[in-house]
């Protein structure tokens, strides 16, 4: 039995090429992994766009095991060393797979204070800032409001009838403006956009 080592194989130009475009592949994949998949995640962006790095890797990692087994045949890398680090790649790959298409779930709305008794406030200061955090609940919840707002708009202070106003402003998306008969300008308005029943 002859110990001399068996003579090398030449590689070819195309496996030569192959290496240069393994490299440009794992430049893209690290470069959308990097970048892509917290803006994917925090954006919620649609699913095709966050596989464009497990696209990616796939294309590597496929390129990568053909050069590797291209070099075993050659007689130029040893075939276990091979194994390992083509294993390594596709474990890296279900990382990274699994990292893309996991779902962030989004911001829970918190339940906030209920405005009823605070628009209801004997202080005049605390029924201007209930009137004016109307405009900042969402549009189902304060169109909610609606009736009390229109009631806000005859209370002694100008300061709670202003942020009453406003917050009708918003609610209608218009402008029904004050002076005399203005409450009554108002509620038609309400009517006239859903937040209150007809007559």
């Amino acid at each position: 039995m002859s110990n001399e080592p068996r003579p090398r194989v030449a590689i070819s130009g195309s496996i030569r090429a192959l290496r240069w475009v393994i490299l440009a592949l794992l430049f893209a994949a690290v470069a959308a992994s990097l970048f892509g998949l917290p803006h994917a995640a925090q954006g919620g962006w649609p699913t095709a766009v966050r596989l464009v790095p497990v696209v990616l890797l796939v294309l590597f990692v496929g390129g990568y095991a053909a050069y590797r087994v291209a070099l075993v045949r050659a007689g130029r890398y040893p075939a276990g060393k091979a194994l390992v680090r083509v294993g390594l790649m596709v474990l890296l790959l279900g990382v990274i797979a699994s990292i893309s298409l996991e779902r962030t779930p989004g911001p829970t709305a918190a339940t906030g204070v209920d405005l009823t008794p605070l628009l209801d406030a004997p202080d005049p200061a605390v029924r201007a800032l209930a009137a004016e955090v109307v405009r900042s609940r969402p549009p189902q919840e304060a169109q909610r409001h609606a009736a009390r707002l229109l009631a806000l708009l005859d209370d002694p202070s100008p300061e709670v009838r202003r942020e009453a106003r406003a917050s009708l402003g918003v609610l209608t998306g218009s402008d029904a403006g004050d002076g005399p008969n203005a409450a009554e300008r108002w509620r038609e308005l309400c009517r006239a956009r859903g937040l209150l029943p007809p007559r």
